[in-house]
Protein backbone atom coordinates (compact mmCIF):
# COMPACT_ATOMS: atom_id res chain seq x y z
CA UNK A 1 0.00 0.00 0.00
CA UNK A 2 3.08 2.27 0.81
CA UNK A 3 3.77 1.71 -3.32
CA UNK A 4 0.28 2.90 -3.87
CA UNK A 5 0.64 5.92 -1.67
CA UNK A 6 3.62 7.28 -3.40
CA UNK A 7 1.98 6.53 -6.60
CA UNK A 8 -1.73 9.22 -5.68
CA UNK A 9 1.07 11.72 -3.79
CA UNK A 10 3.65 11.89 -7.11
CA UNK A 11 0.74 11.68 -9.57
CA UNK A 12 0.36 15.16 -11.07
CA UNK A 13 -2.76 17.38 -10.66
CA UNK A 14 -3.92 19.64 -13.40
CA UNK A 15 -6.51 22.39 -13.81
CA UNK A 16 -7.90 23.85 -16.60
CA UNK A 17 -10.12 26.21 -17.74
CA UNK A 18 -12.75 25.96 -20.37
CA UNK A 19 -15.24 28.76 -21.42
CA UNK A 20 -14.73 30.35 -17.56
CA UNK A 21 -15.57 26.80 -16.43
CA UNK A 22 -12.92 24.69 -14.22
CA UNK A 23 -11.99 21.07 -15.32
CA UNK A 24 -9.51 18.98 -13.29
CA UNK A 25 -7.29 16.39 -14.39
CA UNK A 26 -5.08 13.65 -12.39
CA UNK A 27 -2.42 11.24 -13.64
CA UNK A 28 -1.47 8.33 -12.48
CA UNK A 29 1.38 5.52 -13.87
CA UNK A 30 2.19 7.44 -17.12
CA UNK A 31 4.13 5.67 -19.51
CA UNK A 32 2.97 2.26 -18.29
CA UNK A 33 1.01 2.65 -22.18
CA UNK A 34 1.17 4.85 -25.21
CA UNK A 35 -2.17 5.10 -24.66
CA UNK A 36 -4.15 6.99 -21.22
CA UNK A 37 -7.45 5.25 -20.15
CA UNK A 38 -9.73 8.41 -19.40
CA UNK A 39 -11.91 7.92 -16.26
CA UNK A 40 -15.32 9.93 -15.85
CA UNK A 41 -16.60 9.15 -12.23
CA UNK A 42 -20.25 9.16 -10.99
CA UNK A 43 -21.85 12.11 -10.02
CA UNK A 44 -21.06 12.05 -6.77
CA UNK A 45 -17.30 11.15 -7.45
CA UNK A 46 -14.52 13.55 -7.67
CA UNK A 47 -11.29 12.36 -8.35
CA UNK A 48 -10.09 11.34 -4.76
CA UNK A 49 -13.09 9.29 -4.49
CA UNK A 50 -12.41 7.16 -7.44
CA UNK A 51 -8.45 7.40 -6.73
CA UNK A 52 -8.22 3.30 -5.19
CA UNK A 53 -9.69 2.89 -8.73
CA UNK A 54 -7.33 4.59 -10.45
CA UNK A 55 -4.42 3.50 -8.76
CA UNK A 56 -6.23 0.03 -8.88
CA UNK A 57 -6.01 0.48 -13.03
CA UNK A 58 -3.03 2.11 -12.94
CA UNK A 59 -1.15 -1.05 -12.03
CA UNK A 60 -1.45 -2.07 -15.83
CA UNK A 61 -2.22 1.39 -17.92
CA UNK A 62 -1.62 5.40 -17.77
CA UNK A 63 -4.97 6.84 -16.22
CA UNK A 64 -6.09 10.52 -16.47
CA UNK A 65 -9.12 10.67 -13.73
CA UNK A 66 -11.16 13.69 -14.83
CA UNK A 67 -13.42 15.81 -12.72
CA UNK A 68 -15.73 17.89 -15.10
CA UNK A 69 -17.49 20.81 -14.92
CA UNK A 70 -19.68 20.48 -12.54
CA UNK A 71 -18.66 17.35 -10.77
CA UNK A 72 -16.26 16.93 -8.25
CA UNK A 73 -13.83 19.83 -6.96
CA UNK A 74 -15.13 21.93 -10.19
CA UNK A 75 -17.99 23.62 -8.53
CA UNK A 76 -21.85 23.73 -10.11
CA UNK A 77 -21.95 23.91 -14.04
CA UNK A 78 -25.46 25.34 -14.26
CA UNK A 79 -27.95 23.02 -15.82
CA UNK A 80 -28.48 24.86 -19.18
CA UNK A 81 -25.36 23.51 -20.43
CA UNK A 82 -25.15 20.26 -22.30
CA UNK A 83 -23.19 17.40 -21.95
CA UNK A 84 -21.87 18.41 -25.19
CA UNK A 85 -20.01 21.48 -23.24
CA UNK A 86 -18.74 18.70 -21.16
CA UNK A 87 -17.22 16.20 -23.61
CA UNK A 88 -15.58 19.48 -25.50
CA UNK A 89 -14.39 21.00 -22.11
CA UNK A 90 -12.43 17.21 -22.27
CA UNK A 91 -10.99 17.19 -25.49
CA UNK A 92 -9.69 20.68 -24.41
CA UNK A 93 -8.17 19.15 -20.98
CA UNK A 94 -6.82 16.17 -23.26
CA UNK A 95 -5.22 18.45 -26.26
CA UNK A 96 -3.20 20.79 -23.16
CA UNK A 97 -1.92 17.40 -22.23
CA UNK A 98 -0.69 17.04 -25.63
CA UNK A 99 -3.05 13.67 -25.51
CA UNK A 100 -4.69 12.48 -28.97
CA UNK A 101 -5.44 8.37 -28.76
CA UNK A 102 -7.54 7.58 -26.10
CA UNK A 103 -9.31 4.46 -24.19
CA UNK A 104 -12.74 6.01 -22.25
CA UNK A 105 -14.26 5.01 -19.01
CA UNK A 106 -17.50 6.78 -18.01
CA UNK A 107 -19.63 4.73 -15.26
CA UNK A 108 -22.84 6.25 -14.38
CA UNK A 109 -23.44 9.80 -14.70
CA UNK A 110 -20.04 9.63 -16.58
CA UNK A 111 -21.22 7.14 -19.33
CA UNK A 112 -23.60 9.82 -20.98
CA UNK A 113 -20.87 12.05 -21.02
CA UNK A 114 -18.71 8.74 -22.69
CA UNK A 115 -21.11 8.07 -25.02
CA UNK A 116 -21.52 11.70 -26.16
CA UNK A 117 -17.92 12.12 -26.73
CA UNK A 118 -17.75 9.34 -28.43
CA UNK A 119 -20.36 10.65 -31.32
CA UNK A 120 -18.28 13.97 -31.17
CA UNK A 121 -14.50 12.70 -31.28
CA UNK A 122 -12.76 9.89 -33.33
CA UNK A 123 -9.88 10.07 -31.03
CA UNK A 124 -11.21 6.36 -29.27
CA UNK A 125 -9.72 3.08 -29.14
CA UNK A 126 -11.85 1.07 -26.86
CA UNK A 127 -14.98 2.60 -25.12
CA UNK A 128 -15.86 1.01 -21.70
CA UNK A 129 -19.41 2.26 -20.38
CA UNK A 130 -20.37 1.39 -16.82
CA UNK A 131 -24.03 1.32 -16.03
CA UNK A 132 -25.36 3.07 -18.87
CA UNK A 133 -27.65 5.41 -19.15
CA UNK A 134 -28.65 5.98 -22.71
CA UNK A 135 -32.84 6.54 -22.37
CA UNK A 136 -34.68 8.14 -19.00
CA UNK A 137 -37.62 5.77 -18.33
CA UNK A 138 -41.05 7.35 -16.72
CA UNK A 139 -40.21 5.46 -13.86
CA UNK A 140 -36.72 7.27 -13.30
CA UNK A 141 -37.98 10.42 -14.63
CA UNK A 142 -40.68 10.78 -11.97
CA UNK A 143 -38.11 9.68 -9.22
CA UNK A 144 -35.52 12.34 -10.35
CA UNK A 145 -38.45 15.10 -10.38
CA UNK A 146 -39.53 13.59 -6.74
CA UNK A 147 -35.67 13.83 -5.40
CA UNK A 148 -35.35 17.56 -6.52
CA UNK A 149 -38.71 18.66 -4.33
CA UNK A 150 -37.06 16.66 -1.92
CA UNK A 151 -33.72 18.72 -1.92
CA UNK A 152 -35.46 21.64 -2.99
CA UNK A 153 -37.81 21.58 0.23
CA UNK A 154 -35.12 19.85 2.42
CA UNK A 155 -37.00 16.88 3.10
CA UNK A 156 -33.81 15.26 3.54
CA UNK A 157 -34.83 12.08 5.61
CA UNK A 158 -36.72 11.41 2.40
CA UNK A 159 -34.12 12.53 0.24
CA UNK A 160 -31.33 10.44 1.78
CA UNK A 161 -33.69 7.29 1.66
CA UNK A 162 -34.79 7.73 -2.15
CA UNK A 163 -31.60 8.03 -3.50
CA UNK A 164 -29.73 5.26 -1.56
CA UNK A 165 -32.47 2.86 -3.00
CA UNK A 166 -32.14 4.07 -6.22
CA UNK A 167 -28.35 3.62 -6.17
CA UNK A 168 -28.36 0.31 -4.15
CA UNK A 169 -31.28 -2.23 -4.30
CA UNK A 170 -33.08 -2.75 -1.39
CA UNK A 171 -33.58 -6.19 -2.36
CA UNK A 172 -30.03 -6.99 -2.18
CA UNK A 173 -29.56 -4.90 1.00
CA UNK A 174 -31.29 -7.39 3.04
CA UNK A 175 -28.92 -10.55 1.70
CA UNK A 176 -25.95 -8.64 1.14
CA UNK A 177 -23.90 -7.41 3.83
CA UNK A 178 -21.61 -5.44 1.77
CA UNK A 179 -24.26 -3.73 -0.42
CA UNK A 180 -26.10 -2.96 3.00
CA UNK A 181 -23.39 -1.43 4.44
CA UNK A 182 -22.35 0.37 1.37
CA UNK A 183 -26.44 1.57 0.95
CA UNK A 184 -25.75 2.96 5.40
CA UNK A 185 -22.78 4.90 4.28
CA UNK A 186 -23.84 6.20 1.73
CA UNK A 187 -27.42 7.54 2.98
CA UNK A 188 -25.02 9.11 5.89
CA UNK A 189 -22.89 10.99 3.37
CA UNK A 190 -26.42 12.32 1.34
CA UNK A 191 -27.67 12.87 5.08
CA UNK A 192 -24.64 15.45 5.61
CA UNK A 193 -24.48 16.85 1.96
CA UNK A 194 -22.95 20.24 2.03
CA UNK A 195 -24.71 22.86 -0.11
CA UNK A 196 -22.49 22.45 -3.24
CA UNK A 197 -22.77 18.91 -3.06
CA UNK A 198 -27.00 19.72 -3.42
CA UNK A 199 -26.94 22.89 -5.99
CA UNK A 200 -24.58 20.26 -7.94
CA UNK A 201 -27.02 16.90 -7.98
CA UNK A 202 -29.83 19.82 -8.70
CA UNK A 203 -27.80 20.79 -11.76
CA UNK A 204 -26.60 17.27 -12.76
CA UNK A 205 -30.10 16.07 -12.38
CA UNK A 206 -31.74 18.59 -14.53
CA UNK A 207 -29.25 18.37 -17.19
CA UNK A 208 -30.17 14.74 -17.80
CA UNK A 209 -33.50 15.68 -17.63
CA UNK A 210 -32.80 18.04 -20.17
CA UNK A 211 -30.39 16.26 -22.37
CA UNK A 212 -29.51 13.12 -21.30
CA UNK A 213 -31.21 11.28 -24.34
CA UNK A 214 -28.26 9.41 -26.29
CA UNK A 215 -29.11 8.40 -29.45
CA UNK A 216 -28.55 4.98 -29.79
CA UNK A 217 -28.41 5.08 -33.78
CA UNK A 218 -25.54 7.24 -34.11
CA UNK A 219 -23.32 4.66 -31.77
CA UNK A 220 -19.70 4.97 -33.90
CA UNK A 221 -18.40 1.47 -34.79
CA UNK A 222 -15.62 1.24 -32.22
CA UNK A 223 -14.99 -2.23 -29.46
CA UNK A 224 -17.40 -1.16 -26.81
CA UNK A 225 -17.84 -2.94 -23.36
CA UNK A 226 -21.07 -2.14 -21.32
CA UNK A 227 -21.25 -3.66 -17.96
CA UNK A 228 -22.81 -2.90 -14.71
CA UNK A 229 -24.24 -5.12 -11.84
CA UNK A 230 -26.61 -8.20 -12.22
CA UNK A 231 -28.67 -6.60 -9.73
CA UNK A 232 -28.61 -2.91 -10.76
CA UNK A 233 -32.02 -1.34 -10.33
CA UNK A 234 -31.41 2.18 -11.74
CA UNK A 235 -29.45 0.97 -14.55
CA UNK A 236 -30.96 -2.57 -15.47
CA UNK A 237 -29.23 -5.39 -16.73
CA UNK A 238 -31.50 -5.29 -20.23
CA UNK A 239 -31.08 -1.37 -20.22
CA UNK A 240 -27.51 -1.96 -20.66
CA UNK A 241 -27.58 -4.85 -23.24
CA UNK A 242 -29.64 -2.73 -25.50
CA UNK A 243 -26.88 0.04 -25.32
CA UNK A 244 -24.26 -2.83 -26.42
CA UNK A 245 -25.77 -3.59 -29.13
CA UNK A 246 -26.16 -0.16 -30.76
CA UNK A 247 -22.47 -0.68 -31.10
CA UNK A 248 -21.13 -3.02 -34.05
CA UNK A 249 -18.54 -4.33 -32.30
CA UNK A 250 -20.08 -3.90 -28.56
CA UNK A 251 -20.81 -6.56 -25.56
CA UNK A 252 -22.13 -6.79 -22.22
CA UNK A 253 -20.34 -8.04 -19.29
CA UNK A 254 -22.47 -8.95 -16.39
CA UNK A 255 -20.51 -8.10 -12.66
CA UNK A 256 -22.54 -10.84 -10.32
CA UNK A 257 -23.43 -10.24 -6.78
CA UNK A 258 -23.57 -6.33 -7.14
CA UNK A 259 -26.09 -3.62 -8.35
CA UNK A 260 -24.99 0.03 -8.99
CA UNK A 261 -22.29 0.19 -6.62
CA UNK A 262 -20.46 -2.58 -8.50
CA UNK A 263 -17.38 -0.65 -7.93
CA UNK A 264 -18.08 -1.01 -3.79
CA UNK A 265 -18.99 -4.12 -3.72
CA UNK A 266 -17.07 -6.29 -6.46
CA UNK A 267 -13.95 -3.79 -6.57
CA UNK A 268 -11.12 -6.78 -7.26
CA UNK A 269 -14.07 -8.06 -10.43
CA UNK A 270 -14.83 -4.66 -11.61
CA UNK A 271 -11.31 -3.55 -12.12
CA UNK A 272 -10.65 -7.08 -13.79
CA UNK A 273 -13.63 -6.23 -16.48
CA UNK A 274 -12.72 -2.79 -16.77
CA UNK A 275 -8.81 -3.50 -17.46
CA UNK A 276 -9.84 -6.40 -19.55
CA UNK A 277 -12.09 -4.40 -21.22
CA UNK A 278 -9.59 -1.05 -21.67
CA UNK A 279 -6.07 -3.19 -22.66
CA UNK A 280 -6.93 -6.97 -22.37
CA UNK A 281 -5.27 -7.44 -19.15
CA UNK A 282 -7.60 -10.24 -17.14
CA UNK A 283 -5.14 -11.12 -14.08
CA UNK A 284 -6.83 -10.41 -11.32
CA UNK A 285 -4.03 -11.35 -8.69
CA UNK A 286 -2.11 -8.50 -10.12
CA UNK A 287 -5.27 -5.48 -8.75
CA UNK A 288 -4.45 -3.52 -5.83
CA UNK A 289 -6.62 -4.80 -3.59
Amino acid sequence: MNTLHNLAVSSPFHRFSFEGFPLHMKEYGRGKSKIPLVFIGGAFQNINQIEKLSLAFAEKTWVIAVDTPGNGDTGVLPHQYDFNFICKAIRHGLESLGVDRINLLGCSYGSIIAMKYAQLFPNIDRLVVGAAMAHIPDRIEYIFNLLLFQLKWQKMDDFANGFTDLMTNPELRETNKLCRITGEKLRHALLHANNGMKEQFTHNTLRILQYGETDLTKMPDIETTVFTGEHDSFTPVEDNKTVAKAFKRGRFVSIPNADHMFHVEQFRTTVATILEAAIGHTEQESVAA
